[in-house]
């Protein structure tokens, strides 16, 4: 038996797809415990594994700079959003170091699992503590950068024409650039740990780690050629949580139109993607569920239109789970859970990306044929109707949604996900690639 610590910040997407991958290992026989934010402790003990809080970690000051938007949502500028993203992800090493040494002290693990955004584990853990680390991405496509794949803060349709593969190219040198005081920072960490300058980028240094795992599919991923032997896809690793039925209201709608669900996921956004919906599909033959996060009053939303159409109904939340056999559609953000559960099943997408690595999985879906992107600027009631109404009515995009589905399956998802990462401690029935 191997113990395995993974490192995550305290937001519902980053959490629950690696308690996926812990059940699992769990299941295998081994050991597991969670470094992240008191808000999940409760949930993270309920799964059976060892719960170690953020301690010099403001765990507050995360989930304002993550999620509202006084943080990284709220930027308006370039460089604005790039002093937040130093301020969440890079200052907070030293805390990170401080919290994960005195974790290392009293558990030794034999493995890391780390979030791709908490960079103290494989920035400085892996080379100063000699421990494997596996980077789990969270996104269903791999962001390390290469000749195809994105630009970091650009999100981009992939390059295939000449000219947008030398726009790409041109691009990535800019980015670098403004982003080098960011790679310049960590040097910084990694000299006080007695480690070398960095090689790459501090994003592209995670690829230099022995796992880097990606919940989804090369199909997904414009079938990329230029990424490290260390990346692996597995498919969707998602958390069902536990069995719970869906109230009975649910059961009461008419089974005889098609059933669409829209959520903006639990980013504290205003309602704009709510608003088109209930605008764009009110009065229309289908049934519409929506729902605004726990964190919103639903009476308190300004939706454009009192009273609601009767095949508009509104909840903080239900369970999805139990809900996505039921749909015919979904809209979504572009959450990656959200969306990738809906693939997984065979539902096409319409996605309204706002930020993070949602734009970017906006254009894979659009590629793939099964969603429709819908940019924000575009996102009116009257778009949102013919989007809607097109991924309803045009079989293929059911088809290509189904086509991804069972390129996700043959991958192997958690379990898949688990055997690699428990083949890093030598577990023999995890592999035949044990870290050196």
């Amino acid at each position: 038996m191997s113990r395995f610590l993974f490192t995550v910040w305290p937001l519902t997407g980053h959490v629950y797809p690696n308690l996926s991958i812990a059940r699992e290992l769990a299941a295998m026989g081994h050991e597991v415990a969670f470094y992240t934010g008191a808000k999940f402790r409760e949930l993270v003990e309920s799964e059976g594994f060892r719960h170690f809080p953020l301690q010099k970690v403001d765990e507050a000051h995360i989930d304002e700079m993550f999620m509202s938007h006084r943080g990284i949502q709220g930027a308006k500028t370039p460089w604005h959003r790039r002093a937040m993203w130093r301020e969440c992800v890079l200052d907070t090493i030293p805390a990170q170091l401080d919290d994960l040494d005195a974790v290392l002290a009293s558990w030794s693990p034999q493995v890391i699992v780390c979030d791709a955004t908490m960079w103290a584990p494989f920035l400085v853990l892996h080379e100063s503590r000699h421990i494997p680390v596996a980077i789990f991405s969270l996104i269903p496509a791999c962001h390390l950068a290469g000749p195809q794949g994105p630009v970091m803060g650009i999100p981009m349709p992939r390059p295939v024409k000449a000219w947008q593969r030398q726009r790409a190219r041109v691009l990535r040198v800019l980015s670098d650039f403004f982003l080098r005081e960011i790679r310049q920072r960590a040097d910084e960490f990694r000299r006080h740990a007695g480690l070398p300058r960095l090689t790459c980028t501090p994003t592209n240094h995670g690829g230099l780690m022995p796992l880097y795992l990606v919940p989804g599919s090369p199909e997904f991923d414009y079938e990329r050629t230029d990424l490290p032997r260390s990346v692996q896809y597995v498919g969707p690793c998602l958390w069902k949580g536990k069995d719970e039925a869906l109230p009975d209201w649910i059961a009461g709608l008419p089974a005889d139109q098609p059933l669409v669900y829209a959520s903006e996921g639990t980013v504290h956004l205003d309602p704009r993607v709510l608003r088109a919906v209930a605008q764009g599909l009110g009065g229309l033959p289908i049934q519409v569920i929506m729902t605004t996060g726990k964190h919103r009053d639903p009476s308190t939303l300004d939706l454009g239109v009192r009273p609601l159409p009767p095949n508009i109904h509104v909840r903080q939340w239900v369970p999805l789970n139990a809900l996505i056999p039921k749909l015919s559609a979904m809209v979504t953000i572009g959450g990656p859970g959200t969306m990738m559960a809906a693939i997984e099943a065979g539902i096409p997408v319409v996605i309204v990306p706002f930020a993070w690595d949602h734009p970017e999985a906006g254009w894979r879906l659009q590629a793939s044929g099964a969603g429709i992107l819908l940019q924000p600027r575009d996102c009116t009631p009257g778009n949102m109707r013919r989007a809607v109404e097109r991924v309803l009515a045009d079989p293929s995009y059911h088809e290509n949604a189904l086509r991804l589905a069972g390129t996700f399956t043959r991958l192997g998802g958690s379990p898949e996900a688990a055997r690699k990462i428990a083949a890093l401690a030598g577990d023999p029935a995890g592999g035949k690639e044990p870290f050196h």
